[in-house]
């Protein structure tokens, strides 16, 4: 994975545009349009011009780009992990929720399968750390992330962008802003990205870890009356990819037999399954905003949709002893209205209402294969068949109420009931090796939650911000999918934090910075835990933990002249587990144990510069370079299932002619060699697995745009 670049990565007005002193960051982190300084609350945000310099093209770019936020995709599609401040949730069940809310456009994103997609055509992205349980509601006790796609232009105007790298890469990319009339505007825009497998699997021949992407988008604006707009969007994506494979770090009982891996870092696997993940996504939203009483009221309406299948050998060997797969069938609903006041008297608010209702049918299939249990030749089939729904209804509503231009308190309050229910059965082959056939069982649960918020702010100037805030989150409870038994629901409880938060921020314009101090309490976290069921080794979720997150985040951008840009980051974080006692079926004791994928230190710096070189001609150049300390990837703070601390290099530099423009870039310059995950094997738990990170890699670039 080629990490992206630095961490206090802003949305601004383009230098060009207007002078310096005038910069504004505006974000929506609040539902309506503000000044990054006006938020009392830890956002960040990178415009799509930001997003275009430093050559993002997937989420991956964007694994540390924002402080205490890790993006880890473990070389896969659909078990993105999203960490903020130390807080992820296990992805690859379909009975557990994100920790991290993912919005696109508004619409929230039900599951993680659908949010490792190509980065195109973005206005801009921010993040929003510490829960937002008020405004945002769903999902989101650790954080949130915003996509907002670009909307059609004022003219009439295309662009496009076409890329060529190592491993035969090939990103392609156009957009078009058509103006159908004075009142109605169209924007289309498409994406290609191809890249041959990083890994080889030397048994099969097959390139393993590629990139196949084919997506498009469309954004449809109508002002059909001076108080009336209706934006309509939709888009689509596909994925056929050879993704998800493991490198062997330590062949444990395979080694010294034929089988064995020689090598764990030589990107060269021997496996008798070729690793397989597709996917395809689609989704369609309506937006209505009307300008009622000087405020606005907003209605979202959207539906989404995707399908998913996989494959995975299992025992890591040319043997056909065991894989296993995946698929999904998922489809949500959505419906959301809020009505946003005006601003610039002593009381603004929004209220609001939202529904969601998500279908999801899952199957977990496993092939035990001859070489296994010999005596079948023909080998096994093992399935687990899960249709879960989900009914979440909730009211909230923000006020601000201002005591004077210097001093204001925010309060905020979200209700929110989850009906969350599932049907579970087990098909097992005729012998039972892993387990006896289930009937189907339907189980049903809900959970009725109120999460407020509260901050003080003082503005001593109107480009700065002073706040202390409160707020408590919440993440609803359910079944863990694949761990029902007759005598076992796998049912969970809801998670719940609350966070205490200092922060100041200042933007004078040359010079923005943003500096926080915060701590969070988490109860009844729900936690997978490797215990024995009916004798057989199960991943199982419960609410077993408790833990605390503390830190400090900082971030500066200084932009002295319109030729060179500075900006900067570091984070420091302590995330433990107060209480998790237990924590294996032999009761281990993990308590003070550092959580996963939560480095104590994080930092970046990220350099541009402009010059001209004739008329029309200009020198461009970038540099990044980010750090993350050790981090573990599981609960038991194993050392051998941890990374070490390493830094990222990334650059470009080329030449903008105004309308084209040409770059050469490359990402892990020093060709740093790192993992993203490393954990036990399956048929034999001495086995070490890890996942690599992307090597160094090259390309060329080509911009246009008319």
């Amino acid at each position: 994975m080629a990490a992206a670049s630095g961490m206090a990565l802003l949305c601004v007005v383009p230098a060009h545009a207007q002078s310096i002193a005038d910069e504004e960051i505006i974000v929506t982190a609040q539902r309506r349009e503000q000044a990054i300084t006006d938020v009392p609350g830890s956002v960040s945000a990178m415009g799509g011009d930001e997003l275009a310099a430093r050559g993002v093209d997937r989420l991956d770019d964007l694994s540390s780009a924002f402080p205490n936020v890790y993006i880890n995709s473990e070389n896969s599609l659909r078990t993105t992990e999203i960490t903020v401040r130390g807080i992820s949730s296990e992805p690859n069940n379909p009975g557990i929720d994100q920790s991290v809310g993912v919005f696109i456009d508004g619409v929230y994103q039900g599951r993680p399968t659908t949010i490792n997609t190509s980065v195109y055509d973005l206005e801009r992205v921010e993040v929003i750390r510490g829960p937002q349980g008020a405004l945002y509601g769903r999902n989101t006790i650790a954080g949130a992330i915003n996509f907002i796609t670009q909307s059609p232009g004022q003219e009439t105007a295309f662009d496009f962008a076409v890329s060529g790298g190592e491993y035969d890469a090939l990103t392609l990319y156009a957009g078009a802003d058509l103006v159908l009339s004075e009142r109605a505007g169209l924007r289309v825009s498409v994406s290609s990205q191809e890249r041959e497998g990083l890994t080889q699997n030397s048994f099969t021949g097959t390139d393993m870890d590629n990139v196949d992407e084919v997506g498009g988008r469309v954004a449809f604006v109508l002002d059909a009356t001076p108080d009336f707009r209706l934006t309509l969007r939709a888009d689509a994506a596909t994925n056929r990819t050879n993704a998800g494979s493991l490198e062997i770090q330590d062949n444990g009982g395979f080694t010294g037999s034929p089988v064995a891996d020689a090598d764990p870092e030589d990107r060269s696997v021997a496996l008798n399954v070729d690793s397989q993940q597709d996917r395809d996504v689609w989704g369609a939203s309506i937006q209505a905003d009307w300008s009622i009483g000087g405020g606005e009221l907003t209605s979202l309406t959207a539906f989404r949709e995707y399908q998913w299948w996989n494959v995975q050998d299992n025992d890591y060997t040319i043997l056909d002893m065991l894989s296993s797969g995946i698929g999904e069938d998922q489809n949500q609903f959505s419906q959301e209205l809020r009505y946003t006041s005006p601003t610039g008297g002593a009381f603004d608010y929004i209220v609001g209402a939202y529904y969601l209702h998500e279908s999801l049918d899952t199957i977990a299939h496993a092939e035990i294969g001859p070489d296994l249990v010999p005596p079948y030749v023909g080998g096994a089939d093992f399935d687990i068949f899960a249709d879960l729904s989900v009914e979440s209804y909730a009211v909230f509503g923000q006020g601000v109420y201002h005591f004077n231009d210097a001093w204001s308190v925010t309060g905020a309050l979200r209700y929110s009931h989850d009906e969350k229910q599932i049907t579970q059965s087990v098909q097992a082959d005729p012998f039972e090796l892993f387990g006896a056939s289930q009937a189907p069982r339907d189980l049903s649960r809900s959970d009725d939650e109120v999460t407020p918020s509260i901050s003080l702010n003082w503005e001593p100037t109107a480009s700065s911000l002073l706040y202390a805030s409160f707020s408590r989150g919440y993440k609803s409870g359910g079944y863990n999918a694949f761990s029902i038994t007759p005598t076992d629901d796998a049912e969970f409880a809801p998670e719940f934090v609350d966070s205490y938060e200092f922060g100041y921020k200042r933007n004078a314009g040359a010079l923005y910075f943003a500096g926080s101090i915060f701590w969070l309490d988490y109860t009844d976290l729900q936690v997978n835990q490797l215990r024995n069921v009916g004798g057989i080794p199960t991943f199982t979720t419960s609410n077993a933990a408790s833990a605390e997150s503390y830190g400090i985040e900082l971030e500066a951008r200084w932009r002295p002249s319109e030729s060179f840009s500075l900006s900067g980051a570091y984070a420091y974080l302590d995330a433990s587990f107060n209480d998790f006692v237990d924590a294996t079926s032999g009761g281990a004791d993990y308590t003070g144990n550092v959580l996963p994928q939560a480095a104590q230190h994080s930092a970046s710096i990220s350099a541009d510069f402009r010059s001209p070189l004739s008329s029309g001609i200009d020198l461009v150049l970038h540099g990044d370079a980010n750090y993350r300390s050790e981090m573990f990837f599981g609960p038991d703070n194993d050392a051998d299932f941890s990374q070490d601390g390493y830094a990222l290099l990334n650059a470009r530099a080329g030449l903008d002619l105004g309308s084209w423009s040409v770059m050469a870039w490359g990402r892990n310059l020093t060709d740093e060699t790192y993992t993203t995950y490393r954990g036990g094997g399956v048929i034999d738990p001495s086995q070490r697995l890890q996942a690599l990170g992307a090597p160094r890699t090259w390309g060329i670039e080509l911009r246009g745009q008319f």
